[in-house]
């Protein structure tokens, strides 16, 4: 099953934004090739002001003289979604296919699953039982909490009674190329000085 063709400006596009100390025009999730928290793939935010964190960081460890922001427009119409929440993600029988996104409830069970897939992604272990390997996933980004749950200080549940969905930052990992060359479209970047 072939992704849609694009469209450009759909009234479902997103605003996404990627912080580091290059302009990224063309992303390769080639160049992403560890295990990481939400697979290998190209990371994006909808919160500019997380981004331009990034920028700055990346910046100051590669030494460059400035952070970039690279904002993007996603058409997240492209993919049907699982969502995860008390019950395991699935699809209507409808959207079935190799294509599919992985986006976590917004509540205290959202919030256990994607604590336990972050695990798993660092792990390797990307694949989703009876459904495959999404080709984007939608989570937050990991917090102090999540190391704990990693390094095997706390589990799942008891850092889910510390986080509230509403107040952590939102990331996307586009994990499939085609994805990203078809509904991911570059619009600028943005210089920060140091």
């Amino acid at each position: 099953m072939a992704l849609p063709d694009k469209s450009p400006h759909s009234p479902a596009a997103l605003r996404l934004y990627h912080g580091s100390d290059v302009a990224i025009e063309h992303p390769d999730i080639a160049f992403n090739t560890g295990f990481a928290d939400l697979g290998q793939g190209f990371y994006l935010t909808d919160n500019y002001a997380g981004a331009r964190s990034r920028a700055y960081l990346r910046s100051r460890r590669m030494g460059s003289p400035a952070g970039i922001v690279s904002v993007f427009e996603f058409d997240e119409t492209f993919v049907p979604w699982a969502t995860w929440g008390r019950e395991a993600p699935t699809l209507p029988d409808k959207a079935r296919g190799p294509h599919f996104g992985l986006r976590f409830e917004k509540s205290r069970d959202g919030i256990i699953a994607w604590a336990n897939y972050i695990v798993a992604c660092r792990q390797g272990l990307t694949e989703l039982a009876g459904l495959g390997d999404p080709v984007i996933v939608r989570g937050w980004i990991a917090t102090e909490e999540i190391e704990m749950l990693y390094a095997g200080f706390a589990t799942a549940e008891e850092i889910a009674e510390l986080l509230d969905p509403a107040k952590l930052l939102v990331q996307y990992c586009l994990r499939d190329q085609q994805l990203i060359d078809q509904a991911l479209t570059f619009v600028r970047a943005e210089v920060l000085t140091i």
